[in-house]
């Protein structure tokens, strides 16, 4: 009896077990795709000296890992399992500097850590980059912000800020993801191009 009692035991023990064990859920895991741009043949050669990226900065609320969703213009949902493979800072970091770097009117373009001395800086930030609800539809919007100093002058020779919208057609978190790219895409070409206009009438050195 005793026997059959602690078998009994152990299998309710393990089907306890298995059931919480069912019950874990784990994080899905997405990261932006970010593809370069296609660009012609810059018009001048590098000669703009080397540029240094500084990571972008970014809001509390947006870098914690978690994909964000705004049910209303006050609150701030979180998809709890639902979060970004890699910080939203270095995503959008690298494809920036990678977009500038594409267009080789610098003589080159790396982090900010790895540049000794670099001619020029480039900083930004991460205004918004979330799923928004406004009741009649839903949408990715994306904001970024930036701006270039010359070191050499001390003096910001380029600022600008972009924004897109992009309809969430695909009402699941990785339709929201698909959509976030494609505003995020919008806004650092936007950007690229603008930082382009801008230097053209830098003197070179």
């Amino acid at each position: 009896m005793r026997r059959l009692e602690h078998r009994l035991g152990l299998v309710t023990l393990l089907a306890l077990v298995a059931i919480a064990c069912g019950g874990v859920r784990y994080p899905r895991t997405y990261v932006l795709d970010l593809q370069p741009r296609t660009v012609a043949a810059p018009a001048r050669s590098a000669s703009l000296g080397t540029l240094a990226v500084r990571d972008f900065a970014c809001p509390d609320y947006l870098c914690d890992g978690r994909i964000v969703y705004r049910p209303s213009t006050t609150e701030v949902g979180y998809y709890e399992y639902h979060r970004w493979a890699t910080t939203l800072r270095r995503m959008i970091t690298d494809s920036v500097a990678a977009g500038i770097r594409t267009d080789g009117v610098f003589a080159g373009v790396d982090s900010l850590s790895k540049s000794a001395d670099p001619a020029y800086v480039l900083t930004g930030a991460i205004q918004r980059m979330e799923e928004v609800d406004d009741g009649a539809s839903v949408h990715a919007v994306v904001e970024l912000s930036a701006q270039l100093v010359d070191t050499r002058a001390r003096q910001t020779v380029w600022r600008h800020s972009e924004t897109a919208s992009e309809p969430v057609t695909r009402r699941d978190v990785p339709g929201v993801v698909t959509s976030l790219s494609a505003a995020t895409r919008r806004v650092i070409d936007a950007l690229v191009v603008s930082l382009e206009s801008q230097i053209a009438s830098i003197p070179t050195r």
